[in-house]
């Protein structure tokens, strides 16, 4: 994309089948932020992302764009793989982990919130002065549907994600989710592994 844009091209989008994406939240951290100064909680938010990324690279996922509490990532996207169900509920289990950990080493309360679906999805650079890199289509709106829908903190698929890893996950019933005129049922992975 990068390339294309430097060779002139200023209208690219690109479609993009069988990808995962995982659309993350940290509860609590707006909230922890108010009471530390910026640089102490500059500090912390790397602390996160960079070890997200770690996590990322391991499980060959790919980071779309984080914001200072959100991260939106993919598999499956530049690299095809047969597995990118898998991978991403696997990078979930262990953002969990890295949030848990962060929790029990500082005293701290963040949660994290996150939801996952696969299917087809749009990429592409988005504005003119500030040029971003993005993610769009039915997965990606199905997965921060979830994440901001969510009834409690924790990891939330879609029903096509639960039937592909329902049998090395445990899950439970998430409820379900108004996506157009029909309602979509969640599954909340269980931090338990079978």
């Amino acid at each position: 994309v990068v390339d294309r844009y430097r060779d002139g091209e200023e209208t690219i989008a690109e479609e993009h089948h069988d990808v995962t994406v995982i659309f993350a939240d940290l509860v609590g951290l707006d909230e922890l932020s108010n009471d530390l100064g910026p640089e102490e909680s500059l500090e912390i938010i790397n602390k996160l992302v960079r070890q997200f990324d770690a996590a990322a690279e391991t499980h060959g996922v790919e980071r779309v764009r984080n914001t200072h509490n959100g991260y939106l990532a993919s598999c499956g996207l530049t690299v095809p793989r047969l597995d990118n169900i898998h991978r991403t509920v696997e990078f979930a289990t262990d953002l969990q982990k890295i949030v848990n950990r962060f929790n029990a080493e500082t005293g701290h309360s963040v949660q994290l919130r996150a939801g996952i679906d696969t299917g087809t999805v749009t990429s592409g650079l988005i504005g003119r002065a500030g040029l971003v890199y993005d993610l769009w289509g039915g997965a990606v709106q199905l997965a921060s549907k979830m994440r901001r829908g969510s009834p409690q903190p924790g990891v939330y698929v879609s029903e096509e994600v639960y039937e592909a890893t329902s049998d090395t996950r445990p899950y439970t019933a998430g409820g379900t989710i108004t996506v157009g005129d029909h309602q979509e049922p969640t599954w909340r992975l269980s931090e338990d592994r079978r």
